[in-house]
């Protein structure tokens, strides 16, 4: 369903925009990725508080490439992201269970999710003078899950050393999707030209997982920059 929405969304919005202005580009978006915690009953009180205080953010990044149709007030755009995201814990001493390197006393357990993915945003500009916008989005993505994997990381005083294993894919949604927000600002050098930066926040509302009693969902947040040319 949500699947259908989008593509919806994708059609409808081409079609109003398409006697617009046509500009494409390529984009960054460093941003500090974390994830909401999602356990059922079954899930004892005391090992929900523990996942909570053991794991934190990390920083992630998407990469890629976008196509803009806009009017004079409204636009909308679509493209192809590149995404590597997830969530880490924080510094913990070793237990018995680990085959550290000689001499290592700490670890983090660093979980990373890599996907390609393909937004449908809905932008609405209000102009400040002839080189300026200021403009507001709203969105969403639809993302296809290519790997996971975990990487451990161990400390030995101020040296580290690494191990990742690659984590089943058949224990991870291969379709997932995410709600888009943020607000930016638009400059034009020239006519052909323009700078894009947009504080944004994303939120995945499907969890990583297919079935768990502990699943999460990722969020992130952090700056969007684009190049634009026409």
């Amino acid at each position: 369903m949500k699947f259908s929405l989008t593509a919806i969304l994708l059609c409808l919005a081409t079609a109003v925009f398409s006697q617009a202005e046509f500009g494409w580009g390529l984009e960054v978006y460093p941003n500090y990725s974390h994830r909401r915690l999602i356990t059922q009953t079954s899930v004892p009180v005391q090992l929900t508080r523990e996942l909570e205080e053991l794991e934190t953010g990390r920083f992630s990044y998407t990469a890629g490439l976008f196509a803009q149709w806009k009017g004079q007030r409204a636009g909308f755009q679509t493209g192809l992201r590149f995404m590597d995201t997830g969530y880490q814990t924080i510094r913990t001493p070793l237990s018995a269970a680990d085959t550290p390197p000689p001499g290592a006393t700490e670890k983090r357990i660093a979980y990373q999710n890599r996907f390609i993915e393909a937004p449908a945003e809905l932008q609405f500009f209000h102009e400040l003078d002839n080189k300026n916008d200021f403009f507001f989005m709203v969105g969403l993505a639809l993302a296809y899950n290519l790997s996971n994997s975990t990487r451990t990381i161990y400390y030995t005083g101020d040296t580290q050393s690494s191990n990742t294993e690659k984590a089943d894919k058949e224990d991870f949604a291969d379709i997932s999707y995410s709600f888009l927000t943020g607000m930016g600002w638009e400059h034009q050098f020239s006519d052909r030209f323009s700078l894009v930066l947009q504080p944004a926040f994303q939120f995945w509302l499907r969890a990583l997982l297919v079935e768990a009693d502990i699943n999460r969902n990722l969020y992130s947040v952090g700056v969007r920059v684009g190049v634009k040319f026409r």
